[in-house]
């Protein structure tokens, strides 16, 4: 995955080309609708490469305007950022400690941070713990950024995580794993078109060639990728002067390689310091050319400082061959105890190496078993959550099936299948509520009960299906002649119950009277051919102040209908007083 927002791409590029991430950042500050706190970030970012290539001043600014355009201590993101950026500014200025204190929280909260911020911290501590002398600590915190990396999909941090992760297996002197890292860091970058890392990753491929005795390769690399690439006006993290020269040296290219050294001398404060391996490649050159006192002491000078002040930033290696090439001269001179005492600790620094590389082999297989196990188990917990979440999916769609299934099938219950107006028990369920609430309100509420005229008769004489058309027609008729309020029910075989809400006995009865003409008027093919018509009889009743329950209504409605039967069909009766049609 790519970073989303041009900020989040420029802080992830910002290890590939500076210059591109304060483009993104002017761009971001040129926009008069960028937020306050996309602003603060912007400038948090010209701060972070400032700490890199600028000046004090600039990066005070920076940070300055940061706390300026939005309270930093507010948005959890930007208070982290900016105490990564003064991180970065403790170690630049060799104020480890304070460096470490300020990124451990950083890398601790790492799984809820974006993974581009949590890979620069981890990558960022894995380096001053190493400063700090810390080789095994360094080491796990390099895989982890690797691994941050990784999970990142950005190909920028991958490059960065390679080329950290094989140099410091360099440092540790084990070579054999540093390789294939460096090389694939190589290859990435090139992928990426990447100058700043592709002299990265050559130069430290070049030195585990050197190394490792292999320097044809060594010099190939160089001249390609070294040589053709750094300019004079680069910074100096890209002056790789020390790796050209020791591969020209490695090739016998004794000339080429006094006129690197010859060149102006660049210090990168976040760099292995280079003085020990100019004093190497100095004293190599003056053997060479037949002066062994002046290397010796000039070695002897080297180490005498180095036991001094500490050989911190000095690569082991060099550690190495310090005494080793000090141990030739002093053999050139005749000193042969003195050379004795410098090979024997060469030999003894080498011999400590050793054991450091067989030590890092061995954490370095623990390291990744354990972050693939972790990874494995992250692997394993998403998988979960997603076959979770597509089980709750598939729950939710069976469960939102069944309540329409519930919802169809009481439908059904409470509906007359062939008329598909409600039936008996739907009345009994509706009614008492709607004649309840009519009596809170003091409004009438009238029931009717239907019964179609001799409708023995039609089934018998012209069929059932033709009598069940009638039935369906005057279900039609009986809801196209209702109120939404209203409840038209199928009581049983030919009978229908009528609830009028807000209508009192007459009124019922005039719309009674109005549904018999409509039915009346409605033709049915007889089976003769013979053309048939329909009517019915009814009884109304209506809710008085005496509070009938639906039961009372029922019999006091069917009791009007066995009247309007008595007295000749198709007609509506009340309970209270009789109302012919006509």
């Amino acid at each position: 995955m790519d970073p989303g927002s041009p900020l989040d791409r420029a802080l992830a590029s910002i290890i590939l080309d500076s210059a591109a991430a304060l483009r993104a950042t002017q761009t971001t500050l040129a926009q008069p609708e960028a937020t306050p706190a996309l602003r603060a970030m912007a400038h948090l970012i010209e701060a972070l490469v400032a700490v890199r290539e600028g000046t004090v001043d600039q990066y005070q600014q920076s940070m300055a305007q940061a706390e300026a355009a939005c309270a930093l201590d507010g948005p959890a993101r930007l208070a982290a950022l900016r105490d990564h950026v003064r991180a970065q500014w403790h170690r630049r200025e060799g104020r480890l400690s304070e460096a470490e204190a300020l990124l451990a929280p950083l890398h601790q909260r790492a799984e809820q941070r974006p993974l581009v911020d949590a890979y620069l911290s981890a990558a960022s501590l894995a380096t001053v713990v190493s400063m700090l002398g810390d080789d095994d600590g360094a080491l796990d915190l390099y895989y982890q950024a690797m691994a941050l990396a990784r999970r990142s999909g950005v190909d920028s941090l991958v490059v960065n995580a390679l080329n950290n992760l094989g140099a410091y297996q360099s440092d540790l002197y084990n070579l054999e794993d540093a390789a294939p890292l460096l090389q694939e860091c190589l290859e990435g970058a090139l992928r990426l078109g990447s100058r700043r890392q592709i002299i990265y990753a050559a130069g430290n491929l070049v030195e585990n060639l050197c190394f490792r005795g292999e320097a044809a390769d060594a010099l190939a690399l160089a001249r390609e990728h070294l040589i053709g690439r750094i300019r004079p006006d680069d910074p100096p993290a890209l002056q790789r002067d020390e790796e050209i020269a020791r591969a020209l040296l490695d090739n016998d290219l004794h000339d080429e390689a006094a006129a690197v050294l010859a060149r102006q001398h660049h210090e990168d404060p976040f760099s292995n310091e280079t003085a020990t391996v100019r004093v190497l490649l100095q004293a190599r050159l003056l053997l060479i050319r037949g002066e062994p006192a002046q290397a010796l002491r000039l070695c002897l000078a080297r180490q005498a400082l180095l036991d001094e002040q500490g050989a911190e930033g000095t690569l082991p290696m060099d550690q190495v061959n310090l005494p080793r090439v000090a141990a030739r001269a002093a053999q050139a001179v005749g000193e042969l105890a003195q050379a004795c005492a410098l090979h024997e600790r060469a030999f003894a620094i080498h011999e400590q190496l050793l054991g450091r590389a067989a030590r890092s082999r061995r954490l370095s297989l623990q390291i990744t078993h354990r972050l693939s196990l972790a990874e494995w188990e992250r692997d394993a917990a998403r998988r979960e959550h997603e076959r979770l979440a597509a089980l709750n999916a598939q729950l939710q769609a069976q469960v939102a099936e069944n309540e329409r299934l519930q919802q169809r099938l009481r439908a059904q219950a409470l509906e007359d299948p062939l008329t598909g107006v409600h039936n008996r028990r739907h009345l009994l369920e509706a009614g008492p509520a709607m004649l309840s609430q009519a009596q809170r309100r003091q409004e009438p509420l009238a029931l009717v009960m239907v019964d179609l005229d001799h409708f023995k008769r039609v089934n018998d004489q012209h069929g059932h299906e033709l009598g069940d058309q009638v039935l369906r027609l005057f279900a039609q008729l009986a809801r196209r002649r209702s109120r939404a309020e209203d409840l038209v029910c199928r009581y049983g075989g030919e009978e229908f119950v009528l609830l009028m809400a807000g209508a009192d006995a007459t009124q019922a009865a005039e719309r009674l009277r109005a549904l018999l003409q409509d039915f009346q008027t409605q033709a049915f093919a007889g089976a003769d051919g013979a053309v048939l018509h329909c009517s019915f009889s009814a009884g109304v009743a209506a809710s008085g102040p005496t509070g009938e329950n639906l039961h009372e209504l029922l019999a006091q409605a069917d009791a009007a209908l066995y009247r309007a039967k008595q007295l000749g069909r198709c007609r509506v009766e009340l309970a209270v007083a009789e109302v012919g049609v006509g």
